[in-house]
């Protein structure tokens, strides 16, 4: 008797392994990069990746970038972005991305920014977004930084 049951749930694992859900996910990525040297002394480096999936509860996507940038006279200015979206079984979705830039002067003076934002809507139609960005400078004679908020809104 124990060795059937053995049997059985050998064979109905076996069956939700082979089930159509499975056969029917996805999966795909991309990755690239590369540096440049410009003939007056300037350099450039970036990267850039990114990605999806789907399955039988959702879909995801999402990517990345990145940049940095020096100048012949000196000055360095980095910058990047990330987001990315989903979707769920019941149909809500939600997506968001944040991104910043940063620049160094050949002096040592320093600007910084950053910005965040998302919204999601669900599947009975309520919607929700919000957005909130920041910067900062520093230089020889001190620094100072602020943040300024977002909004959300119901329906």
């Amino acid at each position: 008797m124990k060795r059937l049951l053995v049997l059985i749930a050998i064979m109905f694992a076996a069956m939700l392994g082979l089930s159509w859900e499975a056969l029917g996910q996805g999966r795909a990525g991309v990755r690239a990069g590369g540096v440049a040297v410009g003939p007056g002394g300037g350099a450039v480096a970036g990267r850039r990746a990114g990605g999806a999936v789907a399955g039988p509860f959702g879909a995801a996507a999402g990517g990345a970038q990145s940049r940095t940038v020096v100048t012949p006279g000196g000055a360095t200015v980095k910058y990047g972005a990330a987001g990315g979206a989903a979707t769920g079984p019941l149909g809500g979705v939600r997506a968001g991305g944040v991104r910043g830039a940063q620049v160094t002067t050949a002096s040592g003076q320093t600007y910084t920014r950053a910005t965040r934002g998302g919204a999601a809507v669900g599947p009975g139609g309520g919607v929700a977004a919000g957005r909130r960005s920041g910067a900062a400078v520093s230089g020889p004679l001190g620094a100072a930084a602020g943040v300024r908020g977002g909004v959300a809104v119901r329906q």
